[in-house]
């Protein structure tokens, strides 16, 4: 499984990234941004290399994959509405 090397080709490099980040800014948050995009990475590459899909099956999962990152974007980004007290 090729995933597995590029688990830990990506995992050591974003550790040093994620130290050398945290000790320049001392803010938790790019961390977590470093993280988030390694696990959507993996999230995504796991199920081709564990289901062997072709061409297809992987632009339509890199498609559905953005499809639902847009809609949690959407709802994320919606003000809550503030109900009033009577």
């Amino acid at each position: 499984m090729w995933v597995e090397v590029v688990f830990w080709i990506l995992v050591v490099p974003l550790l040093i990234l994620s130290l050398v980040v945290y000790a320049r800014s001392k803010r938790l948050y790019k961390i977590m941004y470093i993280l988030s995009v390694f696990t959507y990475s993996m999230l995504i590459m796991y199920p081709i290399d564990a289901y062997d899909l072709g061409r297809n099956a992987i632009l339509g999962l890199l498609a559905f994959s953005a499809v639902l990152m847009m809609l949690v974007g959407y709802h994320f980004h919606k003000t809550p509405q503030k109900k009033r007290k009577r």
